[in-house]
């Protein structure tokens, strides 16, 4: 199909599972796109990919991928003036993950495998939004409101195994050096039965860190919180799996690097120095 990406699937803990989008062709013209992903009635901007330059081709990680249901991508083109071109044809994937994995958006090297609690998410509301209006002259009430919102203040509470995992949900909230959206997102795995939707991002101000008895419960820790779902935070907002510094750390001259890369896509898709850098 002309211009469809082809979708290659991670399943690693590097640093967690995911997707490749890879676009190796546009329509004639295409100076920047807009990926899309569409995973049952969830349908979102690729964070990293809104009107992103391209020059022939495109490559994006998509770490928010959910599990356990089919996912579509597809690109809307344009022009060097904004016009559309049109969109791409689609391709699909499925990652039957059986974890739950939990990160934030903006610091997918944060990503950790998690195990949701017995009581979480054993009771989800999703109110209307508004009020009844007593009006005069009327026996009963006239609602007014706007439709119904998203889960609210559901339980979300994990346990993970390892304290180096514990720091870093304990960071996932940012701090005063690295300042975070408190948006989650959760990609629940395909063994948790979890009525929530898939990606589920949601609003956590706080996250309490309580120890088990390691008696009982070996060395996890619970981690508690209540959440209410929330967009994530703007696509165009994020950091790349690879940067300039993980590619000058792995070539010592600019001459090397060509000579081990025939292309520019060739090059943006050398996972395997990603964090080479920090």
């Amino acid at each position: 199909m002309p211009y469809a990406p082809t979708i290659t699937p991670y399943l690693d803990k590097n640093p967690c599972p995911r997707v490749e989008v890879l676009f190796r062709t546009f329509a004639p013209g295409t100076a920047t796109v807009t990926v899309w992903r569409t995973a049952g009635r969830d349908r979102r901007e690729l964070r990293g990919a809104v009107r992103a330059p391209v020059a022939g081709a495109l490559a994006r990680i998509d770490f928010e991928v959910p599990f356990g249901i089919d996912v579509t991508y597809r690109a809307e083109q344009f022009d060097s003036r904004g016009v559309s071109l049109g969109w791409t044809d689609t391709a699909s994937v499925q990652l039957d993950i059986a974890e739950t994995w939990l990160h934030n958006p903006l610091d997918p090297r944060g990503a950790v495998l998690v195990e949701f609690r017995p009581d979480a998410a054993n009771s989800i509301s999703r109110p209307a939004m508004g009020s009844l209006v007593r009006v005069q002259g009327r026996t009963a009430g006239v609602w007014m409101g706007s439709g119904r919102s998203g889960v609210t203040e559901v339980r979300l509470d994990v346990m993970t195994r390892t304290l180096e995992d514990a720091d870093k949900i304990a960071a996932m909230l940012g701090d005063q050096n690295t300042p975070l959206t408190p948006v989650l997102c959760f990609r629940i795995g395909t063994r948790d039965r979890i009525r929530l939707p898939k990606p589920f991002y949601a609003a956590v101000p706080d996250i309490q860190e309580q120890y088990i008895d390691p008696e009982v419960a070996g060395a996890h820790i619970a981690h508690l919180m209540t959440g209410s779902e929330a967009d994530p935070p703007v696509p165009g907002l994020f950091v790349p799996l690879l940067t300039r510094a993980d590619l000058d750390r792995a070539y010592p001259t600019r001459a090397a690097m060509d000579a081990d890369n025939a292309t520019r896509i060739g090059l943006d898709r050398r996972y395997e120095f990603a964090g080479g850098g920090r």
